[in-house]
Order: C-alpha cells, then sequence, then structure tokens
C-alpha cells in the first residue's frame, strides 16, 4: 500500500478556475470539467469517476496514471516525491477505504497570471512565462519543451473559453463549497492571487472555513495594504503561506520580477499586522546554494516546507558537481534532526546524468541571457562544471 497510496487523493480537491481543470494534487495530471456537467451535478465535484477510478486503484496497490509525472518517476529514481515530502500525503498508517471520503480540503487556482518568471517555473503557472516564450521562443533543450511542461499539453489542446464560462464555473465553484459539510480548509493559489479580485471575493463569502493563500508577495505595496487591509479583521482563519527560499542576490535571480528589498519590506508589513504565515521552498540545484541563509532568517520563528522540484529533470537537486554536494552537506550534516533538512540530504545524495547536467547548462545560460542576470553569483566550480566559466 505505502508504495502508491497518497491519504491526499481521498481527502483533498484541487481546482483551477481558468481553464475549469480538476485535480486532486497539484502534480497531478488534471480532467477538465464540463461546464454543463458540473451545473447538472452540484455536490459530485469531488466524485468525478476519473477521481473515483483512482481511488480504487490505489487501494488496490496500483500506480494511477495522473500521479504517475507528478511523483511515482520520481520515487523510481531515489528522488523525494511531492507525497512524500509531506507526511499527511504519505501516512498509511490512516489509509482511507472508501472512496466517497468526505472533502476536507480545497485547492483553488484562480488563474496562471503572475508577474514573475522564477526559474523552476512555467507557462502552466506563470503567465510573465508564456509571454516570454511567446516573444523569445522555446529554450533549445533537447527533450524539454515549455508548452508540454508539466500538464501543458492540456492546455494546449483546448481552445481559451469566453471569460463569461469562467465566470459561471466560478459562481457554481462558490456554492460547491457550500455542500461540503466537512470541508475544513481552503486554500488559494495561483499564479498569483493577490493579482485577483475573485480572491477578496472568496474571502468575502466564506466566513466559516480556514483559508490559505500561497503567495510571493510580488505585487505592489498599495495592492498588498488593500487585501491585509480586507484579511486583517478575518485575521484567526486566514493564513499565508509564502513561496520563496532564497536571500539577497539569490533571490533576485532565481524570483526574476521583484527585489530582496521589496520583498522583506511586504514581510515586515505582514508581521507588523499580525497576519499568520509560513513558507514554502521550492528546493532545486539553483536553490540550493542560499537555502540555509534563507532558514537560518525565517525557519526559527516559521514553519518552512520542503517543496521538491518536479517538472525540469535538470534543476533536481541531484543534479550538482561533487564539490557544491559535498560542500551543502557538510552545511547541513548537523540539521539531521530536521526532517526538511533529512530531505534535502536525500534528493542531493542521488546521481544524475551527464545529459541533465548539459540540459542545465543551456537552460541556465539562456535563462540568464533573457534577463540579462549575471551568473557570477554562483560558485566558479559550478559554473566550471556547467562549462559556464
Amino acid at each position: 500500500m505505502s508504495d502508491v497510496y497518497c491519504s491526499i487523493k481521498f481527502k483533498e480537491l484541487q481546482v483551477q478556475v481558468q481553464g475549469r481543470l480538476l485535480y486532486n494534487c497539484c502534480k497531478a495530471f488534471p480532467e477538465r470539467v464540463n461546464l454543463e456537467w458540473f451545473e447538472k451535478n452540484p455536490g459530485k465535484l469531488f466524485y468525478t469517476p476519473t477521481m473515483l477510478s483512482d481511488r480504487a486503484s490505489m487501494l488496490e496497490g496500483k500506480r494511477t496514471m495522473a500521479c504517475e509525472h507528478g511523483c511515482y518517476k520520481y520515487e523510481d529514481q531515489g528522488l523525494i516525491s511531492r507525497r512524500q515530502s509531506d507526511e499527511k500525503r504519505f501516512n498509511v498508517e490512516e489509509v482511507i477505504s472508501n472512496i466517497y471520503n468526505p472533502l476536507e480540503s480545497l485547492n483553488i487556482s484562480l488563474s496562471h497570471d503572475c508577474n514573475l518568471t522564477c526559474a523552476y517555473c512555467g507557462t502552466y503557472s506563470s503567465s510573465a512565462w508564456a509571454r516570454d516564450i511567446d516573444k523569445n521562443g522555446e529554450y533549445n533543450i533537447e527533450g524539454y519543451d515549455n508548452k508540454i511542461d508539466n500538464w501543458g499539453k492540456l492546455w494546449q489542446k483546448m481552445k481559451q473559453k469566453e471569460r463569461s464560462d469562467n465566470s459561471q464555473f466560478f459562481k457554481l465553484l462558490l456554492n460547491e463549497i457550500t455542500l461540503y459539510p466537512n470541508l475544513k480548509s481552503i486554500n488559494i493559489l495561483g499564479g498569483e492571487p493577490f493579482l485577483h479580485n475573485e480572491l477578496l471575493e472568496i474571502i468575502e463569502k466564506i466566513n466559516d472555513k480556514k483559508i490559505m493563500i500561497l503567495s510571493g508577495l510580488a505585487v505592489s505595496s498599495n495592492r498588498l495594504k488593500n487585501i491585509v487591509k480586507s484579511i486583517k479583521d478575518k485575521k484567526n482563519n486566514i493564513s499565508l503561506l509564502i513561496s520563496a527560499e532564497n536571500t539577497n542576490s539569490f533571490f533576485e535571480f532565481i524570483r526574476y520580477g521583484t527585489t530582496w528589498k521589496k520583498f522583506i519590506e511586504h514581510i515586515n508589513y505582514i508581521k507588523q499586522n499580525q497576519i499568520k504565515f509560513g513558507f514554502t521552498s521550492t528546493m532545486s540545484n539553483i536553490t540550493s546554494f542560499d537555502i540555509l541563509p534563507f532558514y537560518e532568517m525565517f525557519g526559527k520563528d516559521h514553519n518552512i516546507k520542503f517543496n521538491p522540484v518536479a517538472e525540469r529533470t535538470f534543476l533536481q537537486l541531484n543534479v550538482l558537481d561533487d564539490l557544491s554536494k559535498q560542500n551543502l552537506l557538510d552545511s547541513i550534516k548537523d540539521k539531521m534532526d530536521n526532517t526538511f533538512f533529512l530531505q534535502l540530504k536525500q534528493s542531493v545524495s542521488q546521481e544524475y546524468s551527464d545529459n541533465e547536467r548539459k540540459k542545465l547548462s543551456v537552460f541556465l545560460k539562456e535563462f540568464a541571457r533573457r534577463r540579462n542576470l549575471k551568473l557570477d553569483i554562483f560558485p566558479v566550480h559550478f559554473l566550471k562544471w556547467l562549462d559556464l566559466n
């Protein structure tokens, strides 16, 4: 059971309003919701035939195709997958055997609108990334295409629907929320949810649930202040999960489109208004060089979730030169009582192929060129290993 089972499949639902995509996990391959079916089947969004079939397969010990590209194939390589990095997903001591188990947590992704082009992201989660690809073309990396990254194939096949369709779907979704009495929490995802007015609509209409908002905080200060003002009175029910993993120049390189100074100002403003928050850190080879300063800055007072990069195999933690690996392992060797660093150690310690090294070299050089960024923030031995010095 533990080889394939994931409790999230039985408790959690994720919906992307733009495109009407439905899936159990941000790493799973989605199905598309038929608007007409949804109108006729209120209260059934968590129990589509595909959802029920996947749960039944898990209980039979069978791998599900929806989870193959997001978790299983990385576990086959000895890497930490999303389900393994989150204990509540991987806890087989509480196996749920009811495929009609009540929905407990709902994730809502309003759209892929985002003003950042984070190095480990792509067109599926960032409109800024999509604009870059449209303007400058694909990266010349063998076997890699932004347009088919993650569930991008599905995005490419379906036509862009009218805004009215998305608006109708959103209204139906708000009603759907009221039909699940066991629903405890709602997570608002992006893109960047702070860019959407629908965020405030959810906050106003959903008063009896815990709401968590995932944000990179890369919006204008005025917009941030307006949102904080809206959630301040409801602060006991609302928390933020902030996406970040590096500091200073590394932060600005990885999360291109904002500044470290602005990020810290926004963090301080959130603290001043006593909004609860934690962090999710996307761990990749190029974010590993500065994770320790970030953790030392925030880890004492705030929970930091380990979020392993998945879609781009050449950005995984194990694709590092030997010296970089050893330096990283030496720097965290006294932190093995911490789950975050145990997961980091396991992922870094795996082997890599030279083909992945070559892909990383092409990607990093082109990523920096398009943004007029310098690579000298990285160690000389790392750049030499990539033939980039």
